[in-house]
Parts: C-alpha cells; structure tokens; sequence
C-alpha cells in the first residue's frame, strides 16, 4: 500500500512540474508576439533645449524598423511642418532613421513620426524640443 502511495505521489509531483514548465513557455512566447516597436533614443533627445538649429533629427528603435514606411515630421511653434524631405533610412542600422533639417531659429518644435516594424505593427508619436538662440 506504502508503494502505491508513493508512485502517485511522484506522478502527482511530475504532472505539476510539468504543467508549470508548460505555463512558462506559453508566457514567454506570449511575450514575444506581443512586443512593439518603441523609441529608445533621439537626437535631439525629447525636451531638450540646444543652444544651436540641430541638422538633423535620428531616431532610434528597440528593433527593425520598415525604412520606406517611415514617415517624419517637425513641426513649429505654430504646429505648421518645416521640412518637406522624407526621411532616410540608416544603412547600418535598420533600427533608425534620419531626417535632415533647415536651418531652425529659436523655438519650440515638435517631431512627429510613424514608423513600422517588420512585424508589421505601426507605432506613431511625438516629442518636443527647444532651440534657443
């Protein structure tokens, strides 16, 4: 009797070491599928305030981005756009993109960008930065 205790004991140990390594492995695909695209880094970074026009605006991802979706917008204080050239893809790196600038004066601007990852999904924000002269 002793033995056959034990055996369903062990089985019972098993089937839950088994279903929590099952629980597990679904999280962290879950985890993959769901991840996005986000915007780690950005030159002119978010808020600042440069004391010289910057000559171009670089944005950096956390993964691969589509380069030909990638659309990048400044905008004035008056939220009218300053620049009418696409931006650019970086050769070495698929995770940014660049954007090149007019001459700024002083001012609040605000970037504006859509881009997509390569799995498809589309991320879209904004972020401001100052010029004083």
């Amino acid at each position: 009797m002793q033995d056959k205790r034990s055996i369903q004991f062990v089985i019972k140990k098993i089937a839950v070491l088994a279903s929590l390594v099952i629980m597990f492995s679904f999280a962290f695909q879950a985890k993959s599928v769901m991840a996005h695209a986000a915007l780690v880094k950005s030159d002119p970074p978010r808020r600042a305030t440069l004391s010289i026009s910057p000559k171009q605006v670089r944005l950096w991802f956390n993964e691969k981005i589509e380069g030909s979706y990638a659309a990048v917008t400044v905008l004035d204080s008056n939220k009218h756009s300053i620049t009418e050239n696409n931006p650019e893809s970086v050769a070495d790196d698929p995770k940014s993109v660049v954007l090149s600038l007019p001459q700024l004066g002083s001012g609040r601007y605000t970037v504006k960008y859509r881009v997509m990852s390569v799995d498809g999904h589309v991320i879209e924000s904004s972020f401001d930065f100052n010029v004083k002269e």
